[in-house]
C-alpha cells in the first residue's frame, strides 16, 4: 500500500518542481527583456532602429542644440540622425538609453539627461559644450514598476523551491513511467511559457500601458531575441513530444515483461 501512496507523493513533487522552474525560467525570460536596463544599453543599435524612439531623441537634440550651433535645424536632425543610426553613434547613446529604460521601470528616480560632453559627441561641435543638460521626457510606468519589484524576489525564491521539491521526488522513489510523461507535458508547458514570456509579453504589454515612446524599447529587445525563443521553443516541444513516446514504449515493456498470473490455471487443473 506505500508503494502507490510513495508514487503518487512523488508525482506530485514532480509537478510542483517543474511548475517552480517553469516559473523561475518565464520571469527570468522577462527580466532579460522588459525589465533589463542593461539590455537596452548592449543592444542600444537595435532600440534605436524604432523609428518613433529615435525620432524623439532627435527632436529633444536638435532643439536643445540648432540656436547654440548657429545653424538651422534641418541642418543639425541630419548630423543627429547619422549618429544615432551609427552604430558606433549608438554605443554613444547607450548610456541615456538604460537611464530611460531605468526610469521607465521604477529602478531609478533620476531624471534622464542628455550632457554636454554627449552633446558634443553626438552633434559634432564644441559649441554646445556648456549648455545645461537636455532632460528626456521619459515616465515612471507604475505597473512596471511593480512587476519588476515581484520579479526580483519571485525568480530566485522559485528557483530555490524547484530544487527543493525536485529532491523530495526523488526521495520518493517515483515510478519510471509516471515521470517520463510528466517531464514530457511539463516541457510542452514550458514552451508555450518562453514563447509567452520570451516574446508576447515584452513585444505587446509595455505599450499598452503608457502612449509614451520610452515603452517601444522592451519590444524591440523581444524582437532581437525572438530567434533565440523560437529555437527554444521548437527544442522544449520536440523533448516533450519524445518524452510522451518514450513513456508509452515503457509501460509497453513492462506491460510484455510482466509475468502472466497462473494461479487460475492451476486452480482448474485441481477440478480436473
Amino acid at each position: 500500500m506505500m508503494a502507490p501512496v510513495r508514487r503518487s507523493f512523488a508525482g506530485l513533487f514532480f509537478g510542483l518542481a517543474f511548475a517552480c522552474a517553469c516559473l523561475t525560467i518565464s520571469g527570468f525570460l522577462l527580466q532579460r527583456t522588459a525589465f533589463s536596463p542593461d539590455a537596452s544599453a548592449d543592444a542600444a543599435d537595435v532600440v534605436l532602429q524604432d523609428d518613433a524612439l529615435r525620432a524623439e531623441l532627435v527632436d529633444v537634440v536638435v532643439e536643445a542644440t540648432a540656436s547654440q550651433l548657429q545653424l538651422t535645424q534641418p541642418e543639425v536632425r541630419t548630423t543627429v540622425e547619422y549618429v544615432a543610426q551609427h552604430p558606433a553613434g549608438a554605443e554613444l547613446l547607450a548610456g541615456v538609453l538604460r537611464d530611460a529604460h531605468a526610469k521607465l521601470i521604477g529602478e531609478s528616480e533620476a531624471p534622464v539627461q542628455i550632457t554636454g560632453p554627449e552633446l558634443v559627441a553626438i552633434v559634432r561641435s564644441q559649441a554646445v559644450a556648456d549648455l545645461p543638460p537636455v532632460e528626456l521626457d521619459v515616465p515612471r510606468v507604475g505597473a512596471l514598476a511593480v512587476v519588476d519589484d515581484v520579479l526580483a524576489w519571485l525568480v530566485p525564491i522559485m528557483a530555490i523551491a524547484a530544487v527543493a521539491f525536485l529532491a523530495l521526488c526523488f526521495l520518493a522513489h517515483p515510478e519510471r513511467a509516471a515521470l517520463v510523461r510528466t517531464l514530457g507535458l511539463g516541457l510542452l508547458v514550458l514552451a508555450s511559457l518562453v514563447l509567452l514570456f520570451g516574446y508576447v509579453i515584452p513585444k505587446l504589454v509595455p505599450p499598452l500601458l503608457t502612449d509614451s515612446v520610452w515603452a517601444r524599447m522592451p519590444p524591440r529587445l523581444a524582437d532581437r531575441s525572438l530567434p533565440l525563443v523560437v529555437g527554444a521553443v521548437l527544442v522544449l516541444a520536440g523533448g516533450g513530444l519524445a518524452m510522451f513516446v518514450a513513456s508509452s514504449r515503457i509501460r509497453r515493456s513492462r506491460r510484455w515483461s510482466t509475468p502472466v498470473s497462473t494461479y487460475r490455471y492451476r486452480e482448474e487443473r485441481s477440478w480436473s
